[in-house]
């Protein structure tokens, strides 16, 4: 549990499966970037999912420190490559999924694609995105936050019953201006540690002049 969080945000999902547990991003560095597992239609006589996985990027503000969390790898499908907000201090501040509604006795894919929003540039999606389905609304981060940890709302392996892998996710907004903060805090401790020990040093060579 983290308790410099936000707010969490969940878009709209598909009515099946249950939530991980929350995975964050490493103190000091929010999403950046994304990649998605997907399961290709695989036609009439077998059992799609589409959307099985998602894993963020996570980085600092000067784009270093990078590193890929998720909750849960997913069962079936292949991963997209990596897709990020382009540049630096620019990080994911929104997310909507493409949900497929319920077929009733057809097949159920529920979450088919994803796209994140960047906080200083547009939307971004992954190459191998579902063809099922319609995009729902796109849920975001308050203002001066954003994406720092996630969690998926995923059905489990049905055996021989209609498996939709992936239904949706919640994403964890931490404040953007909170490592800024705590920099000049910093770096004002350190002015004032430095300005104290040169008057100490000044005073001892009037004492001894």
């Amino acid at each position: 549990t983290r308790h410099d969080v936000v707010q969490t945000i969940e878009p709209e999902s598909g009515p099946w499966g249950e939530f991980t547990d929350i995975m964050y991003c490493a103190a000091g560095t929010w999403a950046i970037g994304f990649r998605q597992r997907v399961e290709q239609p695989c036609g009439n006589d077998c059992d799609d999912t589409a959307l099985n996985s998602l894993e963020l990027l996570c980085a600092k503000k000067d784009g270093t420190s990078v590193k890929s969390i998720t909750p849960h790898a997913g069962y079936w499908g292949d991963w997209s490559n990596i897709v990020r907000c382009p540049g630096n201090n620019n990080f994911l501040r929104g997310v909507s999924f493409k949900i497929e509604s319920p077929q009733g006795s057809g097949d159920d894919t529920a979450a088919n694609d994803c796209q994140f929003s960047c906080s200083q540039s547009s939307n971004i999606l992954a190459s191998n995105g579902g063809r099922f389905g319609d995009w729902k609304q796109m849920k975001y981060c308050p203002s001066s936050s954003a994406i720092c940890g996630f969690s998926l709302k995923l059905e489990n392996s049905q055996g021989e019953g209609d498996d939709t892998a992936l239904n949706g996710a919640k994403g964890v907004a931490l404040a953007l201006a909170l490592a800024l903060i705590n920099a000049n805090t910093n770096a004002f401790a350190l002015a004032l540690t430095v300005n104290t020990n040169a008057l100490a040093l000044m005073a001892l060579e009037l004492i001894n002049a």
